[in-house]
């Protein structure tokens, strides 16, 4: 896929692990030009999950929502957010304007994913990437699910202004599947 390499043992990376390669890719390589499913998928580095996507060109293909399939096929979605742990995949909707209609809707789903660092009291920290974002690419976030916490914006409705937030584009969050 060009973006990242498959592990050379050939074996998925634990969630402990492809936290620590989300974590060392923050420090190490906050620039790169990386968009966020491809930023998972190499913090993952799974020679199961490259095979399912490799099915598909991903020109104009979205991989996040790929991603949700592929982790929904699995069974890996977790039923309550108290159930988040770290290492996570987690997945957006509402962060762009995927469909081109102007403005960001309900239609706009599977638009962004990261990985968990960390939950507790309600908080989601979670590490991403944006290959369109403006240096550095890769991030640390956060949002609470109570209105009295974090709550970082990340998107703009072209066509009203209006800020959105991580919370308000929260879709679900799955463990990765066993390697």
């Amino acid at each position: 896929m060009g973006y990242y390499e498959v592990s050379p043992s050939g074996s998925q990376a634990a969630p402990e692990e492809a936290l620590h390669n989300a974590q060392t890719y923050l420090k190490s390589r906050p620039d790169w030009k990386i968009d966020c499913s491809h930023f998972v998928l190499a913090c993952y580095h799974s020679p199961e999950m490259d095979r399912f996507f490799a099915k598909y060109g991903y020109l104009g293909h979205n991989l996040t929502k790929d991603i949700r399939i592929y982790l929904e096929q699995k069974h890996t979605r977790r039923a309550h957010a108290a159930d988040i742990r770290p290492g996570d995949i987690i997945i957006f909707n509402k962060t762009y304007d995927k469909n081109r209609t102007g403005h960001i809707d309900e239609s706009d789903t599977d638009t962004h994913c990261g990985i968990v660092e960390s939950y507790g009291n309600w908080v989601v920290t979670y590490i991403d990437a944006s290959e369109g974002r403006k240096p550095p690419r890769i991030h640390r976030r956060k949002f609470s699910f109570y209105d009295s916490g974090p709550n970082e914006h990340v998107a703009v409705d072209p066509a009203t202004g209006r800020r959105i937030t991580a919370r308000e584009t929260f879709s679900a969050a799955f463990a990765p599947p066993a390697p």
